[in-house]
């Protein structure tokens, strides 16, 4: 799920089967500074809840989320202000709807100002649901529902229909919640990053929260296995020419859909960044440079239980670094 790909702006409907734009809606308020209050359920370690690559390590479950910017250190006389870089930084949180369509192509953003794209690709589109503003104020996290085999519906002025019946197994086979760092967005004069040279631990609230019997006689919820991938490529195309390096991490998911272990089908992550495997740069190059996107996502080869046609339902809340 490289920043390569495509990216194909979703557009916030109301119910199922729908595509239809929203207007103009208000952001709503920062989750507080304890992240882990954020309607997600507790903490989950990344060395118990099953991640599928690279080395568990330490995590801080239940640990603050912090300000998103440096902490400032006291001003003294003659002296200037002494800015002290923080470990503990928020990357993006609390979703919202453009009042139309951003030249990025973009139809929601972080309440930091970061634009949000969903790409896909192969046998996986866009399924033809994701949530309303009334539902990311809600939950205060924003979701879509990626569909196997769909034709994306919209624009083409149809419901998602299944162009074929293939189940999607292979890695070509995606789809993902891209979201760009606070105060950027793609296609514009610049891409920016968030400093994480003082983190040590990637926390994000995620869930797959398709539900069985959300759709009528409907399969879904297979997927549960989650990629996050640390980008910084700086490029306004996103085609990898500002990227020196590109980190992953899979995540089993330790729960689908709501339930009594989550009512709102999200958990909070702590994966330390030492856990991500990284196919361009290292982690050092990506920790000096910064991070342009944080992207989350699934794919065929890593979730054998794909079947044809079915719905996953990819929901993402908070995602900020700590110690």
């Amino acid at each position: 799920m490289s920043a390569t790909h495509r990216l194909r702006p979703t557009v916030p409907s109301r119910s199922h089967g729908t595509g239809a734009r929203i207007g103009a809606l208000a952001a709503v308020a920062v989750c507080g500074a304890m992240l882990a209050a954020c309607n997600g359920g507790g903490t989950i370690p990344a060395s118990s809840a099953g991640g599928s690559s690279g080395s568990s390590g330490g995590t801080t479950g239940g640990s603050s989320g912090g300000s998103s910017g440096g902490s400032s250190g006291g001003s003294s006389g003659g002296g200037g202000t002494t800015v002290t870089p923080t470990p503990y930084t928020l990357f993006s949180s609390n979703y919202a709807a453009y009042a139309q369509q951003a030249p990025s192509g973009a139809f929601v953003h972080s309440i930091q100002k970061g634009d949000v794209h969903t790409v896909f690709g192969g046998n996986i589109n866009y399924g033809c649901f994701s949530f309303s503003q009334a539902q990311m104020d809600g939950t205060q996290f924003y979701a879509f529902q990626a569909q196997a085999d769909s034709n994306g519906g919209p624009p083409n002025g149809t419901n998602c229909q299944p162009l074929s019946s293939a189940a999607p197994t292979t890695a070509s086979d995606f789809a993902a919640m891209v979201i760009f760092a606070p105060g950027t967005s793609a296609d514009t004069t610049s891409i920016g990053t968030l400093d994480i040279s003082q983190a040590s631990t990637l926390l994000v609230q995620m869930g797959n929260i398709y539900t069985q019997g959300d759709v009528p006689g409907a399969v879904g919820g297979n997927a549960t296995v989650f990629t996050i991938t640390l980008n910084n490529d700086t490029s306004t195309k996103q085609d990898g020419s500002g990227q020196t390096a590109l980190c992953q991490y899979d995540q089993t998911l330790t729960t689908i859909g709501r339930g009594a272990t989550s009512p709102l089908g999200v958990l909070n992550y702590a994966i330390p960044l030492s856990s991500f495997t990284c196919s361009k740069g290292s982690m050092g190059t990506l920790q000096a440079s910064g991070v342009s996107s944080v992207s989350v996502g699934f794919s065929g080869d890593k979730n054998p239980k794909l079947v044809a046609n079915e719905l996953d339902v990819i929901a993402v809340g908070y995602v900020g670094f700590t110690k």
